[in-house]
Formats: structure tokens, C-alpha cells, sequence
């Protein structure tokens, strides 16, 4: 298992042995029917593999999560590689939430955005996930920007 100089395991916690189990990649070859099941299992729309591989390939970063061979959690981020880096698909399977993996999950992709010394990370959240996000200095944005979208019908 990768640990991130972000993601501080509390010594003696419960969680010690789940996440000693865990296995960590930064590859972006993530079998795409594996990540097709990962986000049916947390209710998300069903994605063409096709479409999940080319996703992969041009993404910045993607980290994967494994136990035992099953993807149990996920994340990845686009960007330019200089000014600005967006974060996708955080997802952690539902019988391993809870347990501190969504947390070494995107300390694990913060940790490998941040080599690219990026100024601007953003992410779109859903609601009720604000204090997750907030534990690694995400926030509101100030000025009350808010997001928007365009979706081809």
C-alpha cells in the first residue's frame, strides 16, 4: 500500500488492518467493466467501456483501490498540467465506505496532482459531501462563482 505525506492513518484505529489490505495504483489502465461495477455499486449511470478507457488515458491522474482483486475505490482528475485540474469519479465501493479508503483515495490523487504544482484544483460535489471534501482545503468558491454545465442532448 502507497501512504501519501497527506493522509494521516491514526496509529491503534480500527480501520489499521482494512487499509493494510489495500492495494494502491496510480496506473491508468483500470480495467473499465471493474470501474463500470465500482460506480453502479454507489448507484451512478452506466458508462460504455469504450468511453471509460478513452476517460482513463486522458486523465491527468487516476487512482484505484483494490482488495483482493476488486476495485473497492477511485478517483481521477483532467487538467493542463499547469493552471487548472478538475476532480471526477471519486467513488468508493459501498461495503468499504466508512473506513477511511475515500480519504487515502483522494490524498492519493491531491498527492500526484500536486507534482504538477497546479495553483487551481476544483471538483463538483454532491450534496451532504461538502465536510469530506473541506478536510482537504477544498471550499466555496468566495467570490460565489458558481458551477455550471452544458450538456449535449
Amino acid at each position: 500500500m502507497v501512504l501519501s505525506g497527506i493522509f494521516k492513518r491514526q496509529e491503534g484505529s480500527k480501520d489499521d488492518d482494512f487499509l493494510k489490505n489495500i492495494r494502491i495504483s496510480h496506473d491508468k489502465c483500470v480495467p473499465p467493466h471493474d470501474v463500470q461495477d465500482l460506480c453502479a455499486s454507489v448507484g451512478w449511470s452506466r458508462r460504455e467501456p469504450v468511453l471509460i478507457s478513452r476517460a482513463l488515458m486522458n486523465s491527468l491522474a487516476v487512482v484505484s483501490a483494490w482488495d483482493n482483486g476488486i476495485l473497492v475505490g477511485f478517483s481521477r482528475a483532467t487538467g493542463d498540467h499547469v493552471f487548472n485540474a478538475t476532480v471526477w469519479d471519486v467513488a468508493v465501493r459501498p461495503s468499504h465506505q466508512r473506513r477511511g479508503l475515500g480519504r487515502l483515495v483522494m490524498a492519493e490523487l491531491l498527492k500526484e496532482l500536486d507534482t504538477y504544482e497546479i495553483p487551481l484544483i476544483t471538483l463538483y460535489a454532491d450534496p451532504g459531501t461538502d465536510t469530506f471534501y473541506r478536510r482537504f482545503g477544498f471550499s466555496t468558491d468566495p467570490s460565489g462563482v458558481r458551477g455550471m454545465f452544458r450538456e449535449r442532448g
